[in-house]
């Protein structure tokens, strides 16, 4: 079986393919007949070069501990072997069209040699996260020859209108939490409709909503339910072009000091509210918690994935947690009262 994913939206993708993982994992315990390949080239060379059978580098992991594998040979062996304990195969590649054309005739003589489409035993799952028109121009027999029946084909580009508002409800119910339509539209109108950017979004709105409710019930003895409102998203979400805010938040994870201070600065006197100042520190230390391990949470962005692992290892694990409790005690005593949230600030990113 062949399966052709293929389009302009980067993380819907990338569920497309997690939900093939989950489903072959259930059914196939072993994961030993399981393979990932990326033929995308490599940094500073040239497509050949980085598809050349004799080059490979080290792989970067991926959300559930797999390595992508970059060395073609390998990819060609994982697809001519016995599959072990008679299970099927599962193999994912990757940016066969970033290959080059010579490989990717190559792929394409291989796949149809080895009879892949009709073979119930293998499982092949090709990935390209660019439109049709950018495969066509690319590579156009390549794509012709992946798209021919009886190939499954899916062309998942980024969602407009209700599909999109529908979408970004269903993440927030997959998390336990609800929006209106209304203010769904409200994040979509603030964010836009990349949705690497929305689910990141949607992370943090659930994780405030959370802790308010726990806050509530441990105020009130009572069991707390809440929905997402219009105050979260206009708190919680800056517009595209507030990008002073994460220049805060990258200082603050760099531990450089003194950019932090500039940048609380500006922002505090260029009117921006110190409690959402603080929501976006804490959700940053979040993110540099769940990366700490080496593991990667699948909401977020590999790329801010990349930059969290990056500034978490200037931290020990203590160190992390103690600057993240810290951040959940102002949170505490600005609401009581106790403390001057902006001076707290001022204090938090300078020690």
């Amino acid at each position: 079986m062949l399966i052709f994913l293929h389009g302009s939206d980067g993380y819907r993708l990338k569920e497309n393919v997690d939900t093939i993982v989950d489903a072959y994992n259930k059914k196939h315990k072993s994961g030993m007949s399981h393979y990932r390949f990326d033929l995308g080239p490599v940094r500073g060379k040239t497509p050949p070069e980085a598809a050349s059978a004799d080059y490979a580098f080290k792989a970067s992991r991926t959300s559930n501990g797999m390595e992508w594998d970059k060395n073609y040979s390998n990819f060609e062996s994982a697809l001519k072997s016995v599959s072990f304990f008679d299970e099927a195969k599962l193999i994912i590649v990757k940016n066969p069209f970033s290959a080059g054309r010579a490989l990717s005739n190559k792929l394409a003589s291989l796949t149809g040699d080895l009879e892949v489409t009709a073979d119930k035993k293998t499982v092949l799952v090709f990935v390209e996260n660019r439109t049709e028109k950018e495969l066509k121009k690319t590579d156009k027999d390549l794509f012709d020859f992946l798209t021919v029946k009886p190939n499954l084909i899916r062309t998942i580009n980024y969602l407009e209108g209700t599909k999109l508002s529908n979408w970004v409800r269903g993440k927030f119910k997959e998390n336990g939490q609800s929006i209106s339509p209304p203010v769904a539209g409200l994040l979509i109108d603030r964010v836009g409709n990349e949705s690497w950017a929305l689910a990141n979004e949607i992370s943090k709105l659930c994780n405030y909503s959370t802790r308010i409710a726990r806050y509530e019930c441990a105020h009130t003895n009572a069991v707390s339910s809440r929905s997402i409102t219009s105050e979260d998203v206009e708190l919680l979400v800056s517009r595209k072009e507030d990008d002073s805010i994460f220049d805060l938040v990258d200082a603050v994870g760099s531990q450089n000091k003194a950019k932090a201070f500039e940048m609380l600065y500006r922002l505090t006197n260029s009117g921006h509210d110190p409690h959402y100042l603080l929501v976006m520190l804490v959700y940053h230390f979040e993110n540099l918690l769940s990366v700490s391990d080496g593991s990667t949470p699948k909401y977020l962005h590999p790329f801010v994935a990349r930059k969290a692992a990056s500034q978490a290892r200037k931290f020990s694990k203590e160190g992390l947690l103690s600057k993240f409790n810290h951040l959940a005690e102002l949170d505490v005593a600005s609401k009581n009262g106790l403390v001057n949230l902006e001076d707290a600030l001022y204090n938090f990113v300078v020690v």
